[in-house]
Order: structure tokens, then C-alpha cells, then sequence
């Protein structure tokens, strides 16, 4: 019996976000409490992983544009998650920490990109709709974020980090040994070398512009997802399985608000519901800077999956539709983007919160979603003005 594969694929998908749920959520946490680190330090390990997947994320991409098998790219960046996790189960010093982050988690971190550009080639090959097929994609990684956050926040509280880790290596090995046996992808859906051209078509400056805007809403988003586990256990004094709690119940939440705003940007276009996520986004930041008790915080994150849905759930669409001939670099410069934005994000918050705490950062989340608004109001009424231009018009 022949295996669907789309249902492989949201598998394969959500399995990989699984393994990184025991990895990226408490990392902050792991350096701070683990591994004895400042702050500041958190910011120096997240800009220098980033820096160094920033440089290898669309090499990889790339081969995937110039006809190299996506399915072998993908089994690279699957080793990067295995062995990374496994280096940090034996760390004991920062500097460990450090130089996986530099020479392993690039590659694990790529398997991001990587599996975008799987995702849009099989809905180019098999005639989906790639807006659809994304978000019902991305709904696969949250429906195992639902569970996996809070999984591997209570495996830390009651196993400590190093069982955790092994966890994470585990899950990624069955995942590795999934894809090689199962994955089967359409031959029009994998680049090959008699009809792919050598040069990779240059992304227009649309893309760069909308990279502004969601390399704001990232250093938002990345610095809340790093300050509030050591604010909550910290500053409020919670034990350490509540933050995945939340981070649970917003991916919860982000699930059928994903699906449907596929359906909302044929009628409202994706501009307009990214307006509406980032407007959700600034509620959810001035909620969380005024209240304290954590029971008043659960009902929040309603919000916060709202803004996140739907910010995911068309991000990486948005950018892709704005560079039809450049799939795997517009989905490597989306990623890498969102890197940029987790690295400066990261950065500040452990700058703010060596000295003012880890409630602060929380105003920065505040600015950079209010600015990545007004700065996509502008993308909007940029676009309009190209089309209703004289060039564009008569072409």
C-alpha cells in the first residue's frame, strides 16, 4: 500500500520541531542555571550560533536550488540535531555550550529552511496550495509544541537537562531513520541537475523590505520566548515546568488560528492579518509586563497564539510569493532573517536584564512589534503604489 506522502511530511515536521522542543526552549535556561552563565551570555551564545547559521543556512539551501537531493540536505541538518544535543548533555562549561552552538546546532538550525523548501516543492509538484500546505505544515509543529515545551521543561525539573538531552538525540535519530526509510518525494518536487539552472535567480527588493519587517516582529517574539522561562522561575518565583505551560497553551491556541488564516488571506490578503497578529502581539507584551499572578497569565496567551498563528503562518508564504524563481534562497533568507532577528533580540534582552531584570525586556518586545507595524503599513502601501505605477500598469 503506497504511503500518503503529505502525511509523511507532516510527520517528518512535526517530529523535527518535537526534537527541537527539548533543545531551543530552555536553552536560556540551561545557560543560566546549568552552566552558571551571565545574562549577557545568553545574547553572546545565541548572536554567534546565529552568525554561524547565517553562513551556512543558504549554502545548504542553495545545493537544494542547484539540483542536490533535498532529501539528503535535510538527513545533514537531522545529524546536526542529534549531535548537537548530545554535545550539550556532556557540557560543563559555557565554552562547550559555545562552540556547539558555532560548529553543530547551524546545521541543526538549517533543517528549518531546509524542510520550507521540501514543503514548497512538493505543493508545486502535486498542485497544492503552498499557502494551505504551509500553514497546515506549520499546525504539525505546533500540535508537538503543545506537548513538547512543557515535556521538556518538566524533564528538566525532575530529570535535570543532561536526561533531557539524550531525549532530544533520541527523538532526532528516530526522526533521521523516518525520513531515510519513508520520505519519497515527487521527482518535479526534488531539483535536478539537466534543468536546474546554475545561478539562482537574485530575491527582489520586496524581500528585503519585508525582511525588515519580520526581523522585527522576531526580535519580539525571540526575546519574550528567552526572557520570560528565568522571568517566571526567577522573578516570580514559579516552579521551572510552568514556563513550557504556557508556551503549550499558546501553540494550542496557534494551531486553528494558522489553518484559518490561510483561508483569511484569500479574502483579507496576508498584510492585512499580519497588521492584525502584530496588533495582538502588542496587547499580549502590555499584558504581560502588568500582570504578575500566573493564573492571569494563562488566559494571555490566547492572544499571544493569535499573533503567533498567524505571524507563522504566513511569514515564510509571504516571503516565498515574492520570489517565485528563488524558492529555497527566499525560504534560506526568511530563516535567516528570523536568526538575525533571535541574535540582536537575544542580545538586548541579556544586556537589559543583567541590569534591570527579566521583566524589561518585555518593553523591548513592546517597541520592536510597534515598529515591525508601522513598518508593514508602509510595505502595504509600497506595494500598492508599484502597481498602480505607470511601468507596472502598461506592463
Amino acid at each position: 500500500m503506497r504511503i500518503d506522502q503529505k502525511k509523511i511530511l507532516f510527520v517528518v515536521n512535526g517530529m523535527t520541531a518535537l526534537a527541537f522542543a527539548f533543545v531551543l526552549p530552555i536553552m536560556s535556561l540551561f545557560l543560566v542555571e546549568e552552566l552558571n552563565a551571565q545574562p549577557m551570555y545568553i545574547g553572546l551564545y545565541t548572536t554567534t550560533a546565529s552568525l554561524m547559521t547565517i553562513l551556512i543556512s543558504p549554502k545548504l539551501t542553495g545545493l537544494i536550488d542547484k539540483g542536490v537531493s533535498s532529501k539528503h540536505v535535510f538527513l545533514l541538518t537531522l545529524a546536526g540535531i542529534f549531535f548537537g544535543a548530545l554535545g550539550f548533555s556532556a557540557a560543563s562549561e559555557f565554552w562547550h555550550a559555545l562552540l556547539i552552538g558555532m560548529f553543530v546546532m547551524p546545521f541543526a538550525s538549517s533543517s528549518i529552511p531546509v524542510v520550507l523548501t521540501i514543503i514548497r516543492g512538493f505543493a508545486d509538484a502535486t498542485g497544492e496550495n503552498s499557502t494551505q500546505l504551509n500553514s497546515q505544515m506549520r499546525s504539525s509543529v505546533s500540535l508537538l509544541w503543545i506537548f513538547g515545551p512543557p515535556l521538556a521543561f518538566v524533564s528538566v525539573d525532575k530529570l535535570g537537562f543532561t536526561l533531557n538531552y539524550f531525549l532530544a538525540a533520541t527523538i532526532a535519530s528516530l526522526v533521521f531513520l523516518f525520513v531515510a526509510v519513508m520520505l519519497k518525494l515527487p521527482a518535479d518536487a526534488k531539483a535536478s541537475k539537466s534543468n536546474v539552472s546554475k545561478t539562482v535567480e537574485r530575491l527582489p527588493k520586496e524581500v528585503w523590505y519585508l525582511a525588515a519587517v519580520m526581523f522585527l516582529a522576531n526580535v519580539a517574539n525571540s526575546t519574550y520566548l528567552n526572557a520570560m522561562p528565568i522571568y517566571l522561575t526567577r522573578e516570580l518565583g514559579l516552579p521551572k515546568s510552568y514556563p513550557g505551560i504556557l508556551l503549550g497553551l499558546t501553540a494550542a491556541i496557534e494551531i486553528p488560528i494558522m489553518l484559518l488564516a490561510a483561508k483569511w488571506s484569500k479574502k483579507h490578503g496576508k498584510g492585512g492579518l499580519l497588521k492584525v497578529g502584530f496588533a495582538s502581539a502588542m496587547l499580549f507584551y502590555i499584558g504581560m509586563y502588568s500582570l504578575h499572578d500566573f493564573y492571569l497569565l494563562l488566559p494571555l496567551q490566547l492572544i499571544n497564539g493569535v499573533f503567533f498563528g498567524i505571524f507563522v503562518g504566513l511569514g515564510v508564504t509571504y516571503m516565498q510569493d515574492l520570489a517565485p524563481k528563488a524558492i529555497g534562497k527566499a525560504s534560506a533568507f526568511y530563516t535567516n532573517t528570523m536568526l538575525v532577528g533571535t541574535m540582536v533580540g537575544t542580545s538586548l534582552m541579556g544586556v537589559i536584564s543583567q541590569g534591570f531584570g527579566f521583566k524589561a525586556p518585555l518593553i523591548l518586545c513592546l517597541l520592536a512589534i510597534s515598529l515591525a507595524l508601522i513598518g508593514l503599513v508602509w510595505f502595504d502601501r509600497y506595494q500598492k503604489r508599484q502597481m498602480n505605477s505607470p511601468v507596472a500598469v502598461s506592463g
